[in-house]
């Protein structure tokens, strides 16, 4: 009753509220219903469902299967994980996977995916990777590969194995990444910007998601912290985002505009997160391009955001 009495409504779901205090009329309303429901209130999108996998999971253990209450079960687990929804794994790509699995034809499109719907690898790429994973014997000291490989292929691979060093790709490196890459890429970016780029600020990731993930942690840090993140938005953002316990204030993206970003409508989302629901708002989220929108913002648009944050003292950014 006292968290009734004193959540506000900006903290859950519309309705959510309503429903819980209907079914309090109609039975005590025990922990773990109070838990069920409170992560329904809290998730961001209340409609987004698993059912399907759900239902699968039940059919794969048989009806007659007695579920058994292990220490680690839906009431003990992180319940910031519980809630999390990450909707391009979700319950359309599980039904998908099971039509394909009774002979349908599915083209996935959850993910910008190309080589699974028929793009060839670039060669070249694939080339010098192949003989840097090759043992040199066998690959850029062999005396027949040119009659395999073109002389750049070759030529590229041992100035990256010379980089990567005697122990191969199969050992671990430094933790932000091989130093000479990280040169490479501190040279770009300097050539690009205009302005000095230090290899020790650089870190390499297997891919966006991990460094979105590196660099969230790292600014989240109570349930209070808010991240501005664009609508539509790439659905990891909020998904980290609730895994961390924080909250997302989500920006909207105007379509008649070409999905511009306009200053009323970051001010209008600030002022009601920090003014009206008491956040802390960490950092903003750039995409660009866009995605899954695929527009590439003007140079008006990022002064807006520049102009936007130096204004409101925001020191973080998170931008992809």
């Amino acid at each position: 009753r006292f968290f009734l009495e004193n959540v506000r409504e900006s903290d859950i779901n519309p309705e959510a509220k309503k429903q819980l205090l209907s079914a309090a009329h109609d039975h005590m309303i025990t922990f773990p219903e109070f838990q069920a429901w409170l992560i329904r209130a809290t998730k961001v999108d209340p409609g987004l469902k698993n059912t399907f996998a759900a239902e699968h999971y039940h059919a794969s253990i048989g009806s007659s299967h007695a579920e058994t209450e292990h220490s680690w079960n839906k009431h003990t687990m992180s319940q910031n994980l519980r809630r999390m929804q990450y909707a391009v794994r979700g319950e359309v790509v599980i039904r998908a996977d099971a039509m394909a699995a009774e002979g349908r034809k599915i083209i996935y499109t959850n993910i910008g995916n190309p080589h699974a719907v028929g793009q060839k690898p670039i060669t070249y790429y694939r080339q010098v990777l192949s003989l840097c994973d090759l043992p040199p014997e066998c690959g850029v000291d062999n005396p027949t590969v040119a009659s395999g490989f073109p002389a750049d292929v070759v030529e590229r691979a041992r100035e990256l194995r010379a980089a990567i060093g005697d122990a191969g790709t199969g050992a671990y490196t430094n933790s932000q990444g091989i130093g000479k890459f990280r040169n490479d890429v501190a040279q770009f970016i300097s050539a690009r910007d205009g302005h000095i780029s230090l290899p020790s600020n650089i870190f390499l990731t297997n891919g966006a998601s991990s460094a979105i993930e590196f660099v969230l942690t790292g600014l989240i840090g109570g349930n209070r912290d808010a991240i501005m993140i664009p609508i539509p938005q790439y659905p990891i953002y909020s998904a980290i985002i609730s895994r961390l316990g924080a909250r997302q204030v989500g920006y909207y993206l105007d379509e008649d505009k070409g999905w511009a970003i306009t200053e009323r409508e970051l001010e209008q989302r600030r002022t009601a997160a920090v003014e009206r629901d008491g956040l802390d708002i960490r950092a903003l989220t750039l995409i660009n391009p866009g995605n899954p929108t695929g527009q590439v913002l003007s140079r008006e648009d990022l002064e807006v955001i520049c102009k936007f944050c130096a204004k409101h003292d925001s020191k973080h950014g998170v931008a992809t």
